[in-house]
């Protein structure tokens, strides 16, 4: 009776040996994952950090604030210079799916750059889409309100569909990011990294294109003054 009792009771300690090794195991999975997962967002702050910063250096090294008069910009984008800014927007046409003729809508993505011509202040974003047939439209709006400094969680998103607003004014840092629903770092990653880099690339072309015109100009006016003194 004993040893049936001992036998019983062996088992019963394993069991629960086990079920604690395995709650520990499972604990230890979820920090990790939790740590990789804050990581993984630590990483991304800093390349968005970054594209921000190449932007504020195109501004400063072209002197875009001053650059009035840019004529050459990439394909269906347009281009405003303001006072403290600098807003791209990059449009397309949705069109019908057998024939493509006929626009059934509009797709839109814009940036608003403020800056002093040295650094950049404050982002904000549109992005938009809209269906002519259906009437339904979508809009969300991003203000990155110290894009300079490292962090995104300060990053606002207001969502609207239809004229209803479903998010108003959620910041970055409140949105769900957790092992099963990764929001946050996949905003980060499959938005505004590509967002940001296109917009900088896009800035860069434009900046290129405008002194490279300048450049042309200037040279071939100096060649015809050369070919004056012949006269």
């Amino acid at each position: 009776m004993k040893k049936l009792f001992l036998v019983s009771a062996c088992i019963m300690l394993m069991v629960a040996v086990s079920s604690a090794q395995e709650s520990e195991d499972k604990g230890q999975a979820y920090k990790l994952t939790s740590e990789t997962l804050n990581q993984q967002g630590k990483e991304l702050d800093t390349q968005i950090t970054s594209l921000s910063k190449r932007m504020a250096d195109i501004i400063k090294k072209y002197e875009l604030l001053k650059a009035d008069g840019v004529r050459i910009i990439p394909y269906q984008t347009a281009y405003v210079l303001g006072p403290n800014f600098i807003e791209m927007e990059k449009h397309s046409f949705k069109k019908e799916d057998i024939y493509a003729r006929e626009v059934v809508g509009i797709q839109t993505r814009k940036v608003k750059i403020f800056t002093d011509g040295q650094g950049v202040s404050k982002i904000e974003s549109e992005i938009y889409d809209r269906d002519y047939y259906s009437g339904t439209s979508f809009m969300v709006r991003i203000t990155d309100p110290s894009p300079a400094s490292e962090g995104t969680d300060d990053i606002i998103f207001t969502h609207v569909v239809n004229g209803r607003t479903f998010l108003d004014g959620k910041k970055l840092g409140d949105i769900k990011n957790t092992t099963a629903f990764p929001i946050r770092n996949d905003l980060k990653r499959d938005f505004l990294v590509p967002h940001y880099s296109y917009f900088m690339n896009s800035m860069l072309f434009i900046a290129e294109a405008y002194f490279k015109g300048l450049k042309d100009a200037e040279s071939s006016m100096s060649e015809f003054l050369k070919k004056a003194n012949k006269y």
